[in-house]
C-alpha cells in the first residue's frame, strides 16, 4: 500500500511498479500452492483483464496511429497500465490466502492508506500556502524527469493534490481512503472524525469532482449505515463543518483554493452546456471533448483500436482509453471486468464479514461510478490500490467471528474429492452451513 505513495526510482520506473513485483514474487515463492484453490471469481477477473491486455497487444501492431495526426503514448506505459493490476490483484490473492487473520490484514491495510493520505493532505496544504516552493521535491513523484507536471498546471487553477499527478487520481485516493477509514475506525469515533476531517480536506484541495459527488457521498452513506448515532451526527457536523469554512474561504478575493470551482458546482445556476458538461468537465454532454477521441478509433480502427501505445489525447475515462487501446472489444473487455467485480461482491455477501461487505460495495460505487471520469482500473497508483482491496474485499474477505476454520476442519466435499475452503455463513440462525452436511450449531 505505501509504495503506491513513493517516488519515481527514475524516469519512468515507479516504487509502486518495483515494490509489487518484488512483493508478488516473494508471495509466489511462498505462496504458489494456493494456486490451485483460486476462486473462480479470481479467475475470471485476471481472465479478463488478461483478454484485454492481449487484444491491445496484437492491436499494437496493426494500424499506425500516425494516421490520425497523433502520436502514440508510449507501449510501455500502456503496458504498465493492464499489466500491473494483473499482478496486484494475484499478489493480494496469495497473501491474503495464505494469511491467518483476514480482518485484521484488512484493517491494517486500510489503516496505512488512511495515515498515508492524511500526511499527502498535509502536503498539499503547504502547496497552497507556499506555491511554488515545493515544486521542484515534488516533481520525482509526479514525472520523475522534472518536466512541467499535470499537477503542476492543475494548482494554477487552485488544485492541489500533493504526491499525485493528476487531482481526479487523488480526489480517487481521497474517496477510498474516506470510506477505508470508516471501516478501520467506525469502533472510534472521535479518531474517525479526526481522519475524517483530514481527508475530507485533502479531497477538497484537489477539486475532484469524483470525491465531491461519489466518494463524499458513498462515505457518509457508510458512516450512516455502520455506526452509532453519536457517530453519525458527529461526522456529518464535522464534515459539514469543514465544507462550509472552505467553501467560505475559497470565495474571498485572491483565494488560491480552488473551492471557486466546487462553488460553481454546487451552485450551477444559469451555466450553458447543460449540467452533464458541467459536473463532467465537458467530457460528456453538448461538445463532449471525448466524443472527438472516440470518433477517431471509430473511423480508423474501431474493433481492436491502436494497442498499447494509445493515442496522445486526453481519454480521461475508462472507456474510452479501452476504446483507444483495444477498440469495441477492449470496451467489451472493460465492462466484463466490472460486472466480475459486480459478480464477486453478490457472491461473498452472503457470507463474508457485514462491514467487509459494505467496504466493498463501497469500493465498488467508487471504481464503476468513477470510471467515467478516470481509468480507476488502470490509473498510476490508484490501480494499485483498487486492486489490492478487490483482493481483500472481493476475493479473500474476512470471515464473520473470531475463530475460523480451516480446510482441514472441513467435511469432504465428494463431487470434488477435496476439503471445502469457504465457509458460508448464516447469521439469521448462527449456523455454520455444509452442502450435504446436517447443519451445526456455533459454539
Amino acid at each position: 500500500m505505501l509504495a503506491a505513495f513513493g517516488p519515481y526510482l527514475a524516469a519512468g520506473i515507479r516504487t509502486e511498479q518495483a515494490a509489487v513485483c518484488a512483493v508478488a514474487g516473494l508471495a509466489l515463492l511462498a505462496g504458489a500452492h494456493h494456486l490451485r484453490e483460486t476462486p473462480s471469481r479470481a479467475m475470471l477477473a485476471i481472465a479478463a483483464m488478461a483478454t484485454y491486455l492481449t487484444v491491445a497487444a496484437f492491436a499494437a501492431v496493426g494500424p499506425t496511429s500516425q494516421a490520425t495526426g497523433y502520436g502514440p503514448v508510449g507501449f510501455l506505459a500502456g503496458l504498465d497500465n493492464l499489466l500491473l493490476p494483473i499482478v496486484t490483484l494475484t499478489a493480494g490473492y496469495l497473501i491474503a490466502a495464505g494469511h491467518p487473520d483476514r480482518r485484521r490484514l484488512l484493517r491494517i491495510t486500510a489503516l496505512t492508506l488512511v495515515a498515508a493520505l492524511a500526511v499527502n493532505a498535509a502536503v498539499s496544504y503547504l502547496m497552497l500556502v507556499s506555491p511554488g516552493d515545493y515544486d521542484q521535491l515534488m516533481s520525482a513523484w509526479w514525472t520523475g524527469d522534472g518536466g512541467v507536471s499535470t499537477a503542476e498546471r492543475a494548482a494554477t487553477m487552485g488544485r492541489y493534490s500533493g504526491i499525485f499527478n493528476q487531482p481526479a487520481e487523488a480526489g480517487v485516493a481521497y474517496s477510498l481512503g474516506l470510506i477505508a477509514a470508516v471501516y478501520a475506525l467506525r469502533r472510534q469515533p472521535m479518531i474517525l472524525a479526526a481522519a475524517g476531517v483530514a481527508l475530507t480536506v485533502g479531497g477538497l484541495l484537489t477539486a475532484s469532482k469524483i470525491f465531491l459527488l461519489i466518494g463524499l457521498p458513498v462515505a457518509l452513506w457508510q458512516t450512516w449505515m455502520g455506526s452509532s448515532w453519536h457517530t453519525r451526527a458527529g461526522t456529518v457536523l464535522a464534515v459539514g463543518g469543514v465544507m462550509a469554512l472552505f467553501d467560505h474561504q475559497a470565495r474571498q478575493p485572491d483565494s488560491p483554493i480552488g473551492g471557486v470551482l466546487l462553488g460553481a458546482w454546487l451552485n450551477p445556476g444559469d451555466r450553458g452546456g447543460g449540467l452533464l458538461s458541467l459536473y463532467t468537465a465537458s467530457r460528456f454532454g453538448e461538445q463532449s471533448t471525448l466524443a472527438d477521441t472516440a470518433g477517431i478509433v471509430l473511423t480508423h480502427s474501431p474493433w481492436f483500436g491502436f494497442g498499447l501505445g494509445g493515442l496522445r489525447v486526453a481519454y480521461d475515462s475508462a472507456w474510452v482509453e479501452a476504446l483507444v487501446m483495444a477498440g469495441i472489444v477492449g470496451v467489451a473487455a472493460q465492462a466484463a471486468i466490472l460486472a466480475v467485480m459486480v459478480w464477486c461482491w453478490l457472491d461473498v455477501r452472503r457470507w463474508a464479514d457485514p462491514a467487509a461487505v459494505r467496504f466493498g460495495a463501497g469500493l465498488l460505487l467508487v471504481v464503476i461510478v468513477g470510471s467515467a471520469g478516470l481509468p480507476t482500473t488502470t490509473a498510476n497508483r490508484v490501480s494499485s490500490v483498487v486492486w489490492l482491496f478487490v483482493a481483500l474485499l472481493l476475493v479473500c474477505p474476512p470471515i464473520p467471528g473470531r475463530r475460523a476454520l480451516w480446510a482441514k476442519d472441513a467435511p469432504e466435499d465428494t463431487a470434488a474429492g477435496r476439503p471445502l475452503r469457504v465457509l458460508p455463513v448464516d447469521q439469521r440462525r448462527h449456523e455454520v452451513r455444509w452442502p450435504g452436511v446436517k447443519p451445526m450449531a456455533r459454539q
